[in-house]
């Protein structure tokens, strides 16, 4: 009799054995995950710079040669104020030009917290294929680089100008310059397609690799910093001049980026229906930066009408009235969206996340 009673308690149990592999089958083939964690970004500061236009000359009314500049800040509107400035002997008149801000990389991607969800199914005991969706909240940022480069700009404006105003017959003189910074701004949204491999079928706690493709979409804001500069006088307490410089520097990354999907971690059966996972995944592509510039010349009409230039070699001329028919040296054609800098090279964004997940 008690023999009989073992051998029903061994078919039990190995009914029960039996009975554990169809309960996970039951819970069903399909998966749902909500996740979230940090994402962590790797920037390429790798690309090409572009040839700053060159500013078309003119004769000014006193015979001497200038050129109808669009700024003063980069490019030959700098070289053309610090060569005059130079022939002036302007004390500490140089300006300090944006060219080296704008011809190399001028952000990066920041790190940030990130959160998704997931839809897999699977195929077998050790495949899945899955759809993900992450929202990252990592911001463009202009690197230290160049904000430092942004404000030796507008500090040296001041100088430059003063110190070109204190050569000539001007009196009253006012000379300004102020930087809008927004240093850092937008997200990243990941959409990506993979396949996971558990490495192992038997236990709870299961670790797997997985690998795929998506697309990295670049949202919201860009950074962006514009620096005002003004100059105002008299000529002789007579004739005023009154202009305006103001330059808008850009970073400005592609909108969608191909990226592969590279990664592994562990899933840890709670009960046949539901579970917890943490992985690690690397999303390499993309990551290309521009540069890009806008410039806005303004020159205000006044009365009286008046026209002045230096007699360098060099030339700068100031015009107050069109009705002179001599036109300012900031005279130039405005500049909207230039590129200065084309990024190139691979982004690295490192997600490592932890959620649950359901099966059904």
């Amino acid at each position: 009799m008690t023999s009989g009673r073992f051998v029903l308690l061994a078919v039990a149990v190995a009914l029960g054995a039996e009975v554990s592999p169809a309960r996970a089958q039951s819970a069903g083939k399909w998966e749902l995950e909500a996740h979230g964690g940090g994402l962590w970004s790797s920037n390429s500061t790798s690309g090409s710079a572009a040839t700053l236009p060159a500013a078309t000359p003119f004769t000014t009314r006193f015979g001497t040669v200038s050129r109808a500049e669009s700024s003063w800040m980069f490019g030959d509107g700098a070289s053309l104020l610090n060569a005059t400035n130079i022939a002036l002997r302007a004390i500490n008149g140089q300006i300090t030009p944006l060219d080296s801000v704008l011809g190399v990389a001028t952000g990066s991607r920041g790190n940030g917290g990130s959160a998704g969800f997931r839809v897999a199914r699977r195929f077998g005991p050790r495949y899945a294929a899955e759809f993900s969706f992450d929202y990252a909240a990592t911001p463009l940022e202009f690197t230290a680089k160049t904000v430092d480069g942004i404000e030796a700009t507008r500090s040296t404006f001041i100088t430059a100008w003063r110190g070109l105003l204190a050569t000539g017959p001007f009196v009253n003189t006012n000379v300004t310059a102020t930087t809008d910074l927004h240093r850092s701004a937008g997200h990243q949204l990941l959409t990506t397609g993979a396949l996971t491999v558990d490495l192992t079928t038997h236990g709870r706690l299961v670790p797997y690799v997985v690998g795929g493709a998506g697309i990295v979409s670049n949202r919201g804001d860009a950074p962006v910093a514009t620096v005002t500069g003004n100059y105002a006088f008299s000529v002789g307490g007579l004739f005023p001049i009154n202009e305006t410089d103001r330059v808008t520097v850009r970073l400005v990354p592609r909108d969608h980026e191909a990226v592969g999907v590279f990664g592994g971690g562990v899933r840890y059966a709670v009960s046949p229906r539901w579970g917890i996972r943490g992985d690690v995944r690397a999303h390499v592509g993309g990551g290309k930066l521009d540069t890009l510039v806008d410039a806005t010349p303004s020159v205000s009409t006044l009365a009286p009408a008046f026209f002045i230039a230096s007699a360098t070699i060099p030339s700068i001329q100031f015009s107050n009235n069109p009705s002179t028919g001599t036109p300012s040296t900031l005279s130039g054609p405005a500049i909207n969206g230039l590129k200065t800098f084309s990024g190139s090279g691979t982004a690295i964004r490192t997600n490592v996340a932890a959620g649950v997940y359901f099966r059904f």
